[in-house]
């Protein structure tokens, strides 16, 4: 058996060195260069919870989701789409998350999306970041909407934190997703 796999390696290798060897033409490498920290964008915010915001979007958001807030593009979406999948959803003006109320998107971020019809699920980040932390995140998203957007997306939190107050749903920073609470005497 050691002898067999003693066989496959020089075999292997023998393969890399004639590779290596042959004529083919070889990869061009890009010129990298280097700059400071100093030399790297900065925020255009001064408000140090925009900031905050910026960059965790940046960090783990982005990706997914675009880096100006565009969603999934191109031939990425064209593909999802092809498959019968839905699309990673924009956060610019373009997309509906502005069409949410505050209290749906945090409960979305804190548990993620495993849908069967997502190509890319998303993942929670309830363990992630606290409350405070993902609301920085949408304060930064919701710079990329229209004054009328943000109104109407203002006006959407206040009624469902009505409404819940209405019917005593109760939320506390350790629960802040709608619990139903029995009414007294039932």
């Amino acid at each position: 058996m050691a002898m067999k796999n003693v066989a496959v390696v020089a075999g292997l290798v023998a393969i890399m060195l004639l590779a290596a060897c042959s004529g083919a033409p070889k990869p061009t490498l890009l010129a990298v260069t280097l700059v400071g920290p100093e030399a790297l964008p900065t925020s255009v915010f001064t408000d140090p919870a925009l900031q905050r915001g910026e960059t965790n979007y940046q960090r783990y958001c982005a990706h997914c989701h675009g880096y100006h807030g565009e969603g999934q593009t191109g031939d990425s979406a064209a593909t999802t789409r092809a498959m019968g999948m839905k699309t990673v959803p924009a956060h610019d003006s373009t997309g509906l998350i502005w069409q949410y109320a505050d209290q749906l998107l945090l409960r979305t971020t804190k548990e993620g999306i495993l849908n069967s019809l997502n190509r890319y699920p998303m993942p929670a980040f309830g363990t992630t970041f606290d409350d405070a932390t993902i609301m920085e995140i949408y304060a930064y998203v919701k710079t990329w909407w229209t004054d009328e957007q943000r109104a109407y997306q203002a006006e959407v939190t206040r009624k469902l934190q009505e409404i819940w107050d209405t019917l005593g749903v109760e939320t506390t920073p350790e629960s802040p997703f709608a619990t139903a609470t029995p009414a007294p005497g039932s």
